[in-house]
């Protein structure tokens, strides 16, 4: 695990489409490394033979994706704006 330090930073704080540009950027990374995690912990989960959990894990990885998905098109848009 890491820490979490920047989430003390004003979220939406944004006030040029630089900074908004800048902080989808680094909210993708964010959650690319959560993804990451949940993956190591899924299979550790399974490896440990705690089934439920682990799917539950995967459903999250699942919906963490969806989240990232959406983050990669809002970067797009701004590309087409």
């Amino acid at each position: 695990m890491h820490d979490h330090p920047s989430h003390n930073a004003p979220h939406g704080a944004a006030q040029t489409r630089q900074e908004a540009e800048a902080l989808l950027q680094f909210t993708l990374r964010h959650n690319r490394s959560h993804e990451e995690e949940l993956h190591d912990l899924g299979h550790a989960l399974e490896a440990l033979g705690l089934d439920a959990a682990a799917g539950e894990v995967w459903l999250s990885l699942d919906d963490s994706r969806c989240a990232t998905e959406h983050i990669e098109r809002a970067i797009a848009a701004l590309g087409a704006q």
